[in-house]
């Protein structure tokens, strides 16, 4: 059988060089800038330490990686990064470094990974900027020890169940929502043993799920006698099908945690049988399905995928009654078309359903840049993103290169909901409007749910904004390792992540962020918050009032003193939103 990759991330490639025609006149385009080379006596020297967070004891055989946080991917090479190891006695020191910013991260076999200047796993750590010739010391970091959990999974008999997939999952916020996401996962072995490491300390919830493949096999069940429709269904530790009945682990750092042990029964399910339509053509006749939760956001959600017989013909089984987004696609290697479609399961089983896939579309337009300014559009690629957060594709995720003259086509377009990128943006640009025929869909994003659109015009702009500026605690000093979001004020933005910019404060307090969108803002400054909390606006508003109030224009660069949101506050935020849930 044909080997299928499901693509949920874009991959984006660099370009060639080419001609650029803009506003009626032809330049030649720039090749990349480079930096010049630094001098000897202005490079660079990190020094420090790695210690256990729990027992205070240095800690050997660490690695460090430090990257670059202040270069643009367009500046036609990627930055170089620094990589170093602790010695016996737990120390580093990386030399012969450029002035910059950097984000500076640490693994270990044992530990959680950690970023120099986090309050705990999971969070951004400290921007570190070092200025020409500087020597930086002590900049010291306390790994947390891992955690792991140990079980066994077993059937109804109570016989081991091989291959079982156990996850251990947290509430994290996706898209502004609340939501079970996995954290660390194991299989079981031929015993039905599991062992999940590499946990960070934190409350979680577990399940076990009978899951032999993520193949995509065409099988329809053929036995002689009518079986009772029931399948395994995910089962939440302590032994319940219902995951708002699952039972909270709190785990701590280092904690080895056995007997969390599962026991898969078979319950009720429906079973979806129907047909895929292809068009014609397609060099392949068979078709990729998957069935995903609507009120759920992941991938790890998805029902075990199926693929279709010869004739079109699927069945999926081990359905909970629920509301789903069904996906079907096929890839024979020239295209890759994917239509989704909703469908509601109830109590009973679904027959004859019907999934017809229409010929992909061409899509074609021009993208322009406002000004006299030369950009090399050959250097930028045009991306559609499926609007639903679950928006798996199969195959390649729609792109396209732009030409020398800022023309693009791309083939086979799927007849679906897209939200269209360009990456990547030189810095100080942003996208400046986006038309499709006479619709502008800059914000609202492409809908070819109903049929081809009219041809796409995109202006990039070269003004974009920049806000700079400090951020101190209630004590008038400077806030190390502060996040500061700009979160956008207009409501049909609330809900676009990309008008979210956030950036962490360096060493001394200080913070910049460029290439801003123009528009309105309300800037915060938390000394901890969750990634993503801050489009929940639920979550920001108790502390509504400690923002500042920004409206950024083309080419403004404003200035920003921040009061920092103490960590309580953030966490009162966040109790006041799980009162509100229950």
């Amino acid at each position: 059988m044909r080997s299928l990759l499901l693509v949920l991330i874009p991959v984006v490639m660099a370009a060639q060089q080419g001609t650029l025609t803009v506003s009626g006149r032809t330049s030649q385009p720039q090749p990349p800038s480079q930096a010049p080379e630094t001098k000897p006596e202005d490079r660079c020297v990190i020094e420090g330490q790695v210690f256990s967070a729990a027992t205070g004891e240095p800690v050997k055989k660490a690695n460090l990686i430090l990257r670059r946080a202040d270069v643009s991917p367009s500046s036609g090479n990627m930055p170089t990064s620094y990589s170093t190891a602790t010695d016996a006695g737990g120390s580093f020191a990386m030399k012969d470094i450029d002035p910059g910013k950097y984000r500076l991260s640490v693994t270990r076999t044992g530990f959680v990974q950690g970023e120099y200047g986090a309050r705990g796993p999971l969070r951004q750590g400290t921007t570190l900027t070092l200025a020409a010739g500087q020597h930086l010391q002590d900049v010291n970091f306390r790994l947390t020890p891992h955690a792991v959990i140990i079980g066994r999974v077993v059937d109804e008999d109570g016989e081991p169940v091989a291959n079982a997939q156990v996850q251990a999952m947290r509430y994290r916020f996706t898209q502004g929502k609340k939501q079970l996401q996995p954290f660390g996962s194991g299989s079981t072995n031929d015993l039905g043993e599991y062992r999940m490491f590499g946990l960070p300390p934190g409350r979680y919830y577990l399940s076990a799920t009978y899951r032999n493949s993520m193949m995509y096999e065409p099988t329809v069940d053929r036995s002689a006698s009518q079986r009772p429709d029931e399948d395994y269904v995910p089962t939440y530790y302590p032994g319940t099908t219902d995951s708002s009945a699952a039972a909270a682990q709190d785990v701590a750092a280092g904690a080895q945690i056995r007997g969390i042990d599962f026991t898969l029964s078979k319950a009720h399910t429906v079973r979806i049988r129907g047909r895929v339509a292809l068009p014609g053509g397609s060099g392949t006749k068979r078709t990729m399905l998957s069935l995903t939760p609507r009120d759920r956001i992941g991938f790890f959600n998805m029902i075990r995928p199926v693929s279709s017989d010869t004739s079109g013909a699927f069945e999926i089984r081990g359905v909970i009654p629920g509301s789903y987004s069904l996906v079907a696609g096929f890839n024979d290697g020239d295209r890759s078309v994917t239509v989704r479609q909703p469908v509601d399961v109830g109590s009973g089983n679904i027959d004859n359903l019907m999934v017809t896939i229409q010929p992909g579309m061409e899509l074609s337009g021009q993208v322009r840049v406002q000004g006299e300014t030369a950009v090399n559009l050959s250097d930028l690629r045009l991306s559609l993103r499926p609007r639903d957060p679950n928006g798996m594709v199969f195959g390649p995720m729609p792109n396209g290169r732009i030409k020398e003259d800022g023309s693009f086509t791309m083939s086979n377009v799927s007849a679906d909901h897209f939200t269209i990128s360009i990456f990547p943006i030189p810095e100080g640009f942003y996208i400046k409007s986006i038309r499709s025929g006479d619709d502008d869909v800059l914000v609202t994003g492409l809908d070819l749910s109903r049929g081809a659109a009219g041809r796409l015009d995109i202006v990039l702009g070269p003004n974009a904004g920049v806000a700079e500026g400090a951020v101190q605690n209630d004590k008038q000093q400077p806030a190390v390792g502060a996040t500061v979001v700009m979160v956008p004020q207009e409501k049909e933005r609330l809900d676009q992540m990309s008008y979210y910019k956030t950036v962490t404060t360096d060493q001394y307090g200080k913070f910049t962020i460029k290439s801003i969108d123009p528009g309105e803002y309300r800037v915060f400054a938390w000394e901890d918050v969750e990634s993503g909390a801050y489009m929940d606006p639920e979550f920001v508003k108790p502390v509504e009032n400690q923002g500042a109030s920004v409206t950024i224009r083309e080419s403004s660069r404003e200035s920003l003193q921040l009061k920092l949101i103490p960590a309580e506050a953030a966490s009162a935020s966040e109790k006041g939103k799980q009162v509100q849930n229950n």
